[in-house]
């Protein structure tokens, strides 16, 4: 291992013991489990994960909470506050370090509105307002303990992407509600951080529609790299990180193109997806 790796992971493992706790959307697959083996394999937290379904791998895991939760359902996460700060032991007497990562989400592939108005409205209500609620219901838990926020946001987030138009709509707020409130959080001592990885080896195809990954072989990321790639960017106090050189350049490359012609490139290359 080269030193600038073993460096890098010191400083990873420096930032990951910090927190007390870890509350996380998404945790059973993808990139929410990549995020929770990584933070097991340098770190001894609480962790409390929100979804649908049980992580099963983690059954065994002590100082562990799963919460039942359809994050498309604001009641339910209301509802599971009380649960989440009982568990993490913010008591008011307390101020325990967190670390919230907001990693759920889901897209849907196909021209507006397909494939149902509906489930469009599902991927708002998962990919922006379950993000707005609980970091609305935590920051104060957050702010007291000063702790850290990550959302996960994609590299669509940078530009329109027709095919994919709720989804990048999606991404594009949590890109900038994130980078919002990292302002407003650095005042009282907290780190704020937006990550916008590529395609990624999890159940995003699926759910998108698609039978297997539209992608070459050997193309995107594995979770894992982009949970390095995530604690490696808070650990250096970062607020924006583009997972990956290819995805980091063309995110630049679209604050110099045209809108228009960035538009109709984007949707030439996302209508032959189907098709490779």
């Amino acid at each position: 291992m080269q030193k600038n790796e073993i460096n890098s992971n010191c400083a990873i493992a420096r930032e990951l013991r910090k927190y007390d706790a870890v509350i996380i959307t998404g945790a059973s697959s993808g990139i929410g489990r990549g995020f929770v083996e990584f933070i097991d394999l340098y770190a001894d937290v609480k962790l409390c994960n929100l979804s649908r379904t049980f992580p099963t791998y983690l059954k065994d895991r002590k100082n562990f909470l799963n919460v039942p939760c359809d994050l498309q359902n604001d009641e339910e996460i209301i509802s599971a506050i009380p649960k989440i700060l009982e568990f993490i032991g913010a008591n008011g007497e307390s101020s325990p370090k967190i670390l919230l990562i907001n990693n759920s989400g889901f897209g849907a592939y196909g021209e507006f509105p397909a494939p149902t108005t509906s489930r469009n409205c599902d991927m708002v209500d998962l990919n922006v307002r379950a993000i707005v609620r609980l970091c609305g219901e935590l920051l104060p838990v957050i702010k007291a303990g000063k702790g850290s926020v990550i959302n996960i946001a994609s590299t669509a987030s940078f530009q329109a992407c027709p095919q994919l138009a709720v989804y990048a709509g999606t991404k594009s707020f949590v890109k900038n509600f994130t980078l919002g409130i990292s302002y407003e959080l650095k005042k009282a001592g907290c780190k704020c951080l937006c990550v916008c990885p590529g395609p990624t080896s999890s159940n995003f195809f699926k759910s998108a529609g698609f039978d297997s990954p539209p992608l070459p072989s050997g193309f995107g990321h594995k979770p894992n790299d982009v949970a390095k790639a995530t604690f490696k960017a808070l650990a250096k106090n970062r607020t924006l990180i583009t997972v990956g050189f290819i995805n980091t350049c063309q995110a630049i490359l679209t604050r110099f193109i045209p809108t228009n012609l960035l538009v109709n490139l984007s949707g030439r290359v996302l209508e032959k997806i189907r098709s490779v």
